[in-house]
């Protein structure tokens, strides 16, 4: 008798994450909501901030220190070390959202299901680094979120899934719209993973 094989539940699917901003912290607050956590996170070194421009880490990184998560604030990608640390987790997939570097080719390549950005736009409308704005800019009152997979051109794999995201009102401020855009990113991406990784 043969089964099907089940999804692999959340907690054992190691992935990778990179993110920065907050909107990639409300994407991992859906993601952790759904199950799933990061085996490592690899998001931008630290900044200076405030008028003492005290040395402050992103976002995300507070989000996994409070979690013991393991991080990464590499600045630049491509070196050996940082590859070879990334590749050690050996995950099957990786996640990205508003990481804010280019990823190169050597780290795409190493997970087996690739590489999922939650992009906040409808691709192909508004690519390019400020969807939101553009957006907002636009005054189409119609926009969403899209899962796609990346590969080494910005903004141009294949999408995965999408969903419209339908403001109340409109136009909205862009932090309320960005937050809003986060927390439908990680609940349509918290409901693509399982399935996309058993394709």
């Amino acid at each position: 008798m043969h089964h099907n094989a089940a999804p692999t539940p959340p907690s054992l699917l190691p992935f990778v994450y990179f993110g920065t901003p907050r909107f990639a912290t409300i994407v991992l607050d859906e993601l952790e909501a759904a199950g799933y956590t990061p085996a490592l996170v690899v998001t931008a070194p630290d900044k200076p901030k405030g008028r003492k421009l005290l040395l402050t880490p992103s976002e995300v990184k507070v989000w996994a220190d409070e979690r013991q998560i393991p991080t990464l604030t590499p600045s630049r990608l491509r070196d050996p070390e940082i590859l070879a640390a990334i590749a050690a987790v050996h995950a099957p997939l990786f996640i990205v959202a508003a990481y804010g570097k280019i990823i190169p080719k050597a780290i795409l390549d190493l997970p087996e299901h690739g590489c999922l950005n939650v992009h906040p736009s409808l691709l192909p409308k508004f690519r390019g680094p400020s969807p939101i704005e553009s957006a907002l800019l636009s005054t189409e009152s119609e926009t969403g979120v899209s899962i796609m997979l990346l590969d080494e051109e910005t903004d141009h794999g294949p999408i995965v899934a999408q969903e419209v995201y339908a403001a109340a009102e409109w136009p909205l401020r862009g932090s309320v719209l960005t937050d809003a855009l986060a927390h439908a990113g990680g609940k349509l991406l918290a409901r693509v993973v399982a399935p996309w990784v058993a394709t």
